[in-house]
C-alpha cells in the first residue's frame, strides 16, 4: 500500500470520528496527535492486510511449474482473539457429516504465475460452488474435487475482485448446496471445514466472534474495500481459504477469508450478508468470465 492510499485512510478515518471535545488549543493539538497516530498505526496494519487475499507462490515466475503449488497463504489482520478456546465437542455434530458432502476442493493451473494453485470452497445451488476469487486468479482450468475421489471440470462464472468471491459452474456435481445462516452472536460456536495444508478433508472446531468492518485493498490492491466479517477463534491454515463457517444445524455463517498474522489460532470470514449479492448473481450463471491474472 502506497503513501496516498495510507494517507486516504487516514483522512477518512479522521473525518469519521467523533469531536475531540471542548479542551484549550495545546491539548487540543496533543488529541490530534495522538489520535493521528492511532489511526496511523490502524492504516499500517491494514497495509499488511492488503496481502491476506494473494496466493503467495516460492520462486521467481521463470521457474517451471510445480507440480503442487502449497495451498494460498492467507496474511491477515492483528487483532487478539480475546474468545474463548473452541469446544471441540462441536466436531460430533451430525451436521458436520452431512456438510461434509458439500464441501469441496479446488484446483488449478495458473500459467500466469507458472503454478497450481489450490483451495475450498462448497456449493451453493446445484452444480455452483462458491469460494475465494483469489484462489482462481489466474486459473485456466479449474477442478472441483469432492467426496473420497472425484474429481469434475469447472469453470469459473463469477469472480468478484473486490469483494473476493468467486463461482464455479460444475456440470455433473451432484453435491447439495449448503444454506447461509443469520448472523453469529458472539461466542457461537462452529466449524471451519475444508482442505488445508496437505489437501486431506478437515474439520476443526471454532468460536466465532465479534463482526466488524475491515478495510483493505481488492485483491489486486487498486482500490480499497470495507467488507463485514467475523474473527474467528480456530486453527486457520493455508488451503483453508474458501471454507464454510458451519453453524450446528449445518448453515453457514461466512467464508473462511484470511488468518491473523500476529495470532496462530485467529483467521477471519466473510460473512454471509458480504457474499449473498454475488450468490444471488451467480448462482445459476453458467457462461464462463475471465479470472484475469494472478493476484
Amino acid at each position: 500500500m502506497d503513501e496516498t492510499t495510507l494517507r486516504t485512510l487516514l483522512d477518512s478515518a479522521l473525518a469519521d470520528e467523533p469531536p475531540i471535545g471542548p479542551v484549550a488549543g495545546n491539548a487540543l493539538r496533543a488529541g490530534v496527535k495522538i489520535r493521528r497516530r492511532r489511526v496511523m498505526g490502524a492504516a499500517l496494519s491494514l497495509a499488511v492486510a492488503a496481502a491476506i487475499a494473494i496466493p503467495v507462490v516460492t520462486g521467481s515466475l521463470g521457474d517451471p511449474p510445480a507440480s503442487r503449488q502449497h495451498p494460498p497463504s492467507m496474511i491477515g489482520l492483528n487483532s487478539p482473539p480475546n474468545l474463548p478456546p473452541p469446544d471441540k465437542s462441536v466436531l460430533r455434530w451430525p451436521s458436520l457429516a452431512k456438510d461434509r458432502t458439500s464441501i469441496v476442493k479446488i484446483t488449478g493451473d495458473a500459467p500466469s504465475c507458472a503454478r497450481i494453485l489450490e483451495g475450498s470452497g462448497f456449493v451453493i445451488s446445484p452444480q455452483h460452488v462458491l469460494t475465494n476469487a483469489h484462489i482462481v486468479a489466474g486459473i485456466t482450468r479449474p477442478h472441483v474435487h469432492y467426496g473420497t475421489s472425484k474429481v469434475l471440470p469447472a469453470r469459473v462464472v463469477l469472480f468478484d475482485s473486490n469483494t473476493d468471491v468467486a463461482i464455479l459452474y460444475v456440470p455433473g456435481l451432484g453435491a447439495p448446496p449448503l444454506r447461509f445462516a443469520g448472523r453469529a452472536d458472539w461466542g457461537s460456536d462452529a466449524v471451519v471445514a475444508g482442505y488445508p495444508g496437505n489437501g486431506e478433508f478437515r474439520a476443526v472446531a471454532a468460536t466465532v466472534g465479534s463482526q466488524w468492518s475491515a478495510k483493505s485493498p481488492n485483491i489486486y490492491q487498486t482500490g480499497p474495500m470495507t467488507r463485514a466479517i467475523y474473527e474467528v477463534r480456530a486453527m486457520v491454515e493455508p488451503g483453508s481459504s474458501g471454507s464454510p463457517l458451519l453453524a450446528k444445524n449445518g448453515k453457514v455463517y461466512g467464508v473462511i477469508w484470511a488468518s491473523s498474522t500476529a495470532q496462530r489460532d485467529t483467521g477471519y470470514a466473510l460473512t454471509a450478508s458480504v457474499v449473498e449479492p454475488d450468490v444471488r448473481h451467480g448462482a445459476r450463471a453458467t457462461t464462463p468470465v475471465s479470472t484475469h491474472g494472478c493476484a
